[in-house]
């Protein structure tokens, strides 16, 4: 299990890995405290709260994803078709 730090400092590939992983776990032990294979039952609320974890780190990492401005070169491109495009009209 990652630390806080360690999943937001993680990328989205790697935190999809890691829920991914999680989950597995999380059914494995679930199923073996059920069948009493597994007698300490507090690992099921552990693992519940490191996927929550997960899920929030995931979230921060998607949020920070949409919070970058959009592609400098796209912007500029656009601008300068705005412009070829007006001078077009003023020459005729």
């Amino acid at each position: 299990m990652l630390t806080i730090q360690e999943l937001r400092s993680s990328t989205k590939k790697e935190l999809l890995q890691e829920l991914d992983k999680t989950r597995k776990d999380f059914l494995k032990i679930r199923i073996n405290v059920k069948t009493k294979h597994e007698k300490d039952q507090s690992k099921v609320g552990k693992i519940k709260r490191y996927v929550a974890q997960i899920l929030t780190a995931l979230k921060e990492v998607e949020a920070e994803e949409a919070k970058k401005p959009a592609k400098k070169e796209t912007v500029t491109a656009k601008v300068t078709e705005k412009a070829e495009a007006k001078d077009k009209k003023d020459d005729k």
